[in-house]
This record gives structure tokens, C-alpha cells and sequence, in this order.
């Protein structure tokens, strides 16, 4: 492949704002194609070919199944570094194992002191990095037809 994806979705951006948009004169249809831009903003960070969101994710289960794992009489929790390189699916795979891991342990009858805590960070630290890899949204423009 000669372009990365970001590059890709960089450049339909920048054509819909260059090409499209300054021939629009309709106000309806230039929130629209904003509406596209700003889908193709959301694939650019959520797709496939973009690990490192995954890759965050399990970074901040990781650190809080460790910081579980020291608190005296914490239960089991098996979880492994990742290979240098891991394939989309095995990340989401992961990722869903241990946000499911994380709802048993809060639904458990005895956590040992200081785990909720431990694993309620760990799942803002979800929503965090969900909020950051997530473009800011264009609804100005979508409803005004102009750039912001």
C-alpha cells in the first residue's frame, strides 16, 4: 500500500472541503457533506488499520488488572503482555475479554479494599481515550452549511 489510512482520509476530507464545498451553494447540502467529513474523521481514529486506540485500551486494562493483582486477597486475574505485533481482531478480542473480567469482578460478592476504585479508573480511562480518539464534531457546520 503506497498511502497509510490516515493519509487516505486526510486527503477525501480535503477534497470535500476544496472540491465540493465551494460549489455548494445550498445550505442543507453543505451540512451534509460536513456530516461526511465528519464520519471519515471518526474511521480515520476507529478503523481497522488503527491499533493504537485498541492498544491504549488494553494498556489501561493492563495497569489496572496489575494494581488489582497487589491488593492483598484480590482474586486471580490472568492477563498477559501483547506480542509486538497483534492483530486487529485478537486486540478487540482482548479488549472485550477484559472489559467482561472487569464487570465480573464489580458483580463479585468480596473485593478486597481499594478494587473497585482500581477498576472503575481503569474504565474511565476507557471513555477517556474514547473522547480522545474521537474528532471533534461538526455540528455548526453540519447545521449552518459553513465552516466553523
Amino acid at each position: 500500500m503506497n498511502n497509510s489510512f490516515t493519509r487516505l482520509i486526510d486527503g477525501m476530507c480535503a477534497t470535500l472541503r476544496a472540491e465540493v464545498l465551494t460549489r455548494l451553494d445550498d445550505e442543507f447540502a453543505r451540512g451534509q457533506v460536513f456530516g461526511v467529513i465528519n464520519l471519515l474523521n471518526t474511521f480515520k481514529v476507529r478503523a481497522d488499520w488503527s491499533a493504537d486506540f485498541l492498544v491504549q485500551q488494553l494498556a489501561a486494562q493492563q495497569e489496572a488488572f496489575e494494581a488489582l493483582a497487589a491488593l492483598p486477597g484480590a482474586p486471580a486475574v490472568p492477563h498477559a503482555p501483547l506480542p509486538p505485533v497483534t492483530p486487529i481482531a485478537e486486540l478487540l478480542a482482548r479488549r472485550d475479554e477484559g472489559n467482561r473480567t472487569m464487570v465480573e469482578l464489580l458483580h463479585a460478592d468480596a473485593l478486597p479494599a481499594g478494587a473497585e476504585a482500581v477498576l472503575r479508573r481503569a474504565m474511565r480511562a476507557e471513555v477517556d481515550l474514547e473522547l480522545k480518539h474521537s474528532p471533534r464534531p461538526l455540528f455548526a457546520e453540519m447545521s449552518s452549511g459553513r465552516e466553523g
